[in-house]
């Protein structure tokens, strides 16, 4: 009997709910940032530039992207960032982005003796349907992060399986505030994207995930009442507004597309550290000494191309050329094969 060969993206450990994590200064302080600081981009609007860099990190295989349009994919969720590389930008958060609390866990998540704080930031979005076929956050390799490499050739490289010598362990505290049962829960996949998914049902309230999520596919489910879940103006140029402190506005421009109480948004914080399991690798990552560049990256990703036979044309800007993006979206395509029957991802258009 043979032992199945572990997926390439399955998290160390399952993930693990932690109850009533914030203590209510710290959810006053972190909902006051939200509030206060509006109006906030969509998620997609932050990281997204072509259909093609979409679908590189979304679920979607098969999708065909000369058959959609970056629009098709919008969800009326808007995220910013509280804290970034060690910078905090709202003093109110400093101590908790630096704290053991938060930091803690991960490293034992993973039997790290080292860490440190990466990304701290939210996401709140208005009931809606989620179109999200199961993604997985961004990995981090040396040399190569979200701040300096877009989400979607991080996704690539992660599902390539090619560039696990400069990988740098990460995990994530994300803790939920939805206080409604209609639908909004998490649906994971733990065991990999091949086998059965399982489900963290709403409600939230002050609910903190534990998760290895670079190394998991995850999504949001739809949430909020069906009849309001429907968004045909929403671009992505759209914004939440805080209108007073009970009622949030999606504005296009000066225009009024769609308004919401506060208890009809689901919220959530996420935060991210990097780990080590020894000094030696914390210095590794510190000196530069063996880091990625973009050149080595696509270096590497165009010999695996050659070496199984692949058929193209080398681009010259392969950062940003929709078709080599669409050809390595091909190449190293996997998805999520079921859902929960409860929780299915959403089809644009269907009645």
């Amino acid at each position: 009997m043979t032992t199945r060969q572990r997926h390439p993206i399955t998290p160390v450990m399952h993930p693990t709910l932690v109850h009533d994590f914030y203590e209510p200064d710290e959810v006053e302080a972190l909902f006051g940032i939200v509030r206060r600081h509006a109006p906030w981009k969509l998620v997609l609007a932050h990281h997204f530039k072509s259909t093609e860099e979409y679908l590189a990190v979304s679920g979607g295989a098969g999708v065909d992207p000369a058959e959609v349009s970056l629009s098709d994919f919008i969800a009326p969720v808007f995220r910013d960032y509280l804290a970034e590389e060690g910078v905090v930008f709202y003093p109110e958060v400093h101590d908790l982005y630096f704290s053991k609390k938060l930091l803690d866990p991960v490293k034992e998540m993973h039997g790290a003796k080292y860490g440190l704080a990466l990304h701290m930031l939210f996401n709140t979005g208005v009931p809606s349907h989620s179109f999200d076929a199961g993604h997985f956050d961004s990995a981090n390799w040396r040399g190569c992060s979200i701040v300096n490499t877009p989400i979607w050739l991080l996704s690539v490289m992660a599902k390539s399986g090619l560039f696990d010598h400069w990988a740098v362990k990460t995990g994530q505290m994300i803790t939920y505030f939805y206080n409604s049962d209609i639908d909004g829960g998490f649906t994971y996949w733990p065991d990999g994207p091949d086998l059965p998914p399982r489900r963290f049902k709403a409600p939230f309230d002050n609910t903190c995930i534990l998760s290895d999520n670079s190394k998991m596919y995850h999504r949001r489910e739809s949430n909020g009442p069906a009849h309001q879940r429907d968004h045909p103006d929403i671009r992505l140029e759209s914004l939440l507004h805080s209108e007073d402190p009970d009622h949030w506005v999606v504005r296009n421009g000066d225009r009024e597309i769609a308004r919401y109480r506060d208890r009809d948004m689901r919220t959530l914080f996420h935060y991210t550290a990097l780990v080590f399991d020894e000094l030696s690798d914390v210095r590794t990552y510190l000196d530069r000494t063996d880091d990625l560049t973009h050149e080595k990256v696509f270096e590497v990703l165009v010999h695996d191309l050659r070496r199984r036979g692949v058929k193209f044309t080398e681009p010259t800007d392969p950062m940003t050329d929709p078709e080599f993006i669409a050809l390595l979206n091909k190449t190293y395509e996997m998805a999520p094969r079921e859902y929960p029957a409860a929780a299915p991802p959403a089809v644009r258009g269907a009645a």
